[in-house]
């Protein structure tokens, strides 16, 4: 929990005392009172705030204290939120620049876990990740999740930062050919995602990303009805979706498995209408590559 307002940072440090609402409000004032600070209901005069603080073994001091830690925290999450998008929008010497800029002494478990995974994206992405990669994720995963079972986590509820570490080692054991590995990870968190059918943008991007990757890794272990079905799952949840930045690539990837199924035709079709709007879109280099693949693989005449 964000700790705010007055009465959030009350129930935190009631929280962190092992103190019941009655036995903060002991003598200082009723409990019924102490529920009404902490939800906001209610401001305690000066005195009977003193008296509070003083039992929860804190001061003034400690409370503007928690004020500031909270501030510079909420600080530090936009600043890392603003490395996501330069991630995402291929930046990566900028990203890592502005990484290089942060300090991790002071952060707390999220924020030093975000911290972990943008540097691992970079790298990956950059494709300077080495054998380490796997074990650094799964250690920044234990950061917020210290006693997960990496072998059993459909019941877990994650955050997007865990979710995207995830996301991560699943790519990472494809890069190191452990393509079985990759998709029993992908589709463990495939099946947290659908469980949890959270409608924030964050988790539907990531569920795309999830899906198109299982699409990609079951094409090479030459899946493809499997891998039809996750690519289709990443279409529906795109154009259901405001997260559409991905569709070019989807379709690439359906067409292409098309062809595998020897369904010329239709991949043909797909990839002669996509490869006008990959350039439309500014895409080029993906509808350059679209192009070769459509003069090596479907050029000729098919029924």
């Amino acid at each position: 929990m964000e700790k705010n307002t007055l009465g959030e940072i009350i129930y935190y440090l009631r929280k962190k005392a092992g103190l019941t609402q009655e036995a903060l409000a002991n003598g200082i004032c009723s409990p019924v009172s102490v529920s009404r600070i902490e939800n906001g209901n209610q401001m305690p005069s000066g005195k009977v705030l003193e008296q509070l603080l003083e039992r929860l073994g804190t001061g003034t001091y400690q409370l503007c204290n928690v004020y500031y830690e909270n501030e510079c925290q909420a600080s530090l999450h936009r600043t890392l939120s603003e490395i996501d998008a330069l991630v995402l929008a291929g930046e990566f010497v900028q990203a890592r620049t502005a990484l290089r800029q942060l300090s991790t002494k002071k952060m707390d478990p999220a924020n030093l876990q975000h911290t972990k995974m943008l540097h691992a994206a970079i790298r990956m992405q950059d494709g300077t990740a080495d054998e380490h990669i796997e074990a650094e994720l799964i250690n920044a995963l234990r950061l917020t999740k210290p006693n997960i079972d990496l072998d059993d986590y459909r019941s877990e509820l994650f955050s997007p930062t865990e979710v995207n570490l995830l996301v991560l080692l699943t790519t990472a054991k494809y890069m190191a050919g452990k393509n079985l590995e990759a998709i029993r990870t992908g589709e463990e968190v495939m099946f947290a995602l659908d469980r949890n059918q959270s409608r924030l943008s964050d988790y539907k991007v990531l569920q795309i990303n999830l899906a198109h990757n299982l699409s990609q890794i079951m094409r090479d272990e030459g899946r493809c009805q499997e891998a039809l079905l996750y690519a289709k799952k990443a279409e529906q949840l795109s154009i259901c979706g405001t997260e559409q930045f991905m569709l070019p690539e989807i379709e690439f990837g359906i067409a292409q498995i098309l062809s595998d199924m020897g369904k010329l035709q239709e991949s043909r079709t797909c990839m002669e209408a996509l490869i006008p709007y990959m350039r439309l879109i500014g895409k080029v280099k993906m509808a350059d590559l679209a192009q070769e693949y459509l003069d090596k693989n479907l050029s000729n005449d098919v029924s």
